[in-house]
């Protein structure tokens, strides 16, 4: 069983500081273990919005938001480059709004992945072939070549109809961040002998996976469901929530 001890947790995000909360209560309320974490958020909101030093051992602000993907690209790249300053050998990052409703299935992923012996892992997006970014985990060491992670797409990539298809009309396009999570892997060599690709569960979206008891969820009514499925109840954000 990984010791949490060895584990940097990182949450990024500019808006969901509700979530954030949660989040917060969830590790340090609900997890027997979970004051062992080093907890990192990253947050390129209003600092109006949101408290620091409630539960996360450090709190980095970063003042210039350079919109969705862009900003995110830039939270992923600072969180990561603190985490390689520390010494504890595995970083979670997650989304505000990913959560692990178990302390029990957190160990389950963290083991995985261990036992693996690859640096780098993260789901694995069925029909685009890519990994899914809202939750990642890296090895300390890796992170000396993988950063910084550039808004570069992977050549190849562009020329798949299937994904121009896909990517047509979007937002963004080709240009978000699991794309250049991607390219950076295939920059260090060949990506399946880096990555180990947890399996999620609902694609294409992959809200819930329940080996994992982790949720990228965005109905409130969902969390609580699932708050309640995993007994999730301390922590004075979620007990007044949970009476609501």
């Amino acid at each position: 069983m990984a010791n949490l001890k060895n584990v940097h947790h990182i949450c990024i995000g500019y808006d969901q500081y509700i979530d954030l909360m949660f989040n917060r209560d969830i590790l340090r309320h609900n997890f027997a273990n979970g004051n062992d974490l080093w907890l990192t958020v990253v947050y390129n909101g209003d600092l109006d919005r949101v408290p620091s030093g409630a539960g996360e051992n450090t709190f980095i602000k970063i003042s210039d938001n350079r919109g969705y993907a862009y900003g995110a690209l830039d939270a992923i790249n600072v969180g990561l480059n603190f985490a390689l300053e520390g010494y504890r050998d595995i970083i979670v990052l997650t989304n505000f709004d990913g959560y692990f409703f178990s302390e029990e299935k957190y160990q389950i992923l963290l083991d995985e992945f261990i036992e693996s012996g690859k640096p780098f892992s993260s789901g694995y997006h069925q029909s685009h072939d890519m990994p899914l970014t809202d939750l990642m985990l890296f090895k300390k060491d890796f992170l000396k070549e993988l950063l910084p992670i550039e808004a570069e797409i992977y050549p190849p990539r562009k020329e798949i109809e299937f994904l121009q298809q896909e990517y047509d009309g979007t937002q963004l396009g080709f240009h978000n961040v699991e794309e250049w999570v991607l390219n950076a892997l295939h920059k260090m060599g060949n990506p399946d002998e880096l990555w180990y690709k947890m399996q999620r569960d609902g694609h294409p979206r992959y809200r819930y996976t329940g080996k994992y008891g982790f949720g990228h969820l965005h109905d409130m009514n969902e969390k609580k469901m699932y708050m309640k499925q995993h007994n999730v109840s301390k922590g004075s954000i979620i007990e007044a929530y949970m009476r609501s």
